[in-house]
């Protein structure tokens, strides 16, 4: 025979659930949230690593460096050396991307430093604005053309 339910214990069940669930909602949004944030991290800070490794190979010519830089750029931006429809990265920019170059006595680029500057990631419930990160410096190999001088 089953035993009778006091009127104080009805809808517990109901209670007990949504209290659950909602707890557990926010534990699985918040991973989301940390998650999406780390893996639109690691997208940027492959790209800009990428796109220091191509400038440090990359021909360097003195009288127009914006060609450099904006193949930099587009890499960072796009994964590759051209521009395309679609960035690697959602709202990222050409004027969040900072290419610069170290240059020696001469005037001629010795090292290479990719970073982003500014960007912010926009997750679930709220934004992490990245000062300066990721970024990536590398040694500069690659040939140097003079055509200004």
């Amino acid at each position: 025979m089953k035993p009778l339910q006091s009127k104080s214990e009805r809808g517990n069940a109901m209670l007990e659930f949504a209290l659950g669930w909602s707890i557990l909602w926010m534990v699985f949004s918040g991973l989301y949230q940390i998650g999406y944030a780390y893996y639109l991290y690691n997208v940027m800070l492959e790209s800009t690593s990428n796109a220091a490794a191509l400038g440090s190979r990359l021909a360097f010519d003195t009288g127009n460096t914006s060609a450099f830089t904006t193949t930099l750029k587009n890499m960072v931006l796009y994964g590759d050396e051209t521009a395309g429809a679609k960035t690697l990265v959602p709202n990222l920019t050409a004027s969040n991307v900072n290419v610069n170059y170290h240059p020696d006595a001469n005037g001629m680029p010795r090292y290479i430093t990719v970073n982003i500057t500014g960007y912010t990631i926009n997750a679930l419930f709220t934004s992490f604005t990245l000062p300066n990160k990721p970024g990536a410096t590398t040694k500069y190999y690659g040939q140097i053309n003079c055509s200004g001088c």
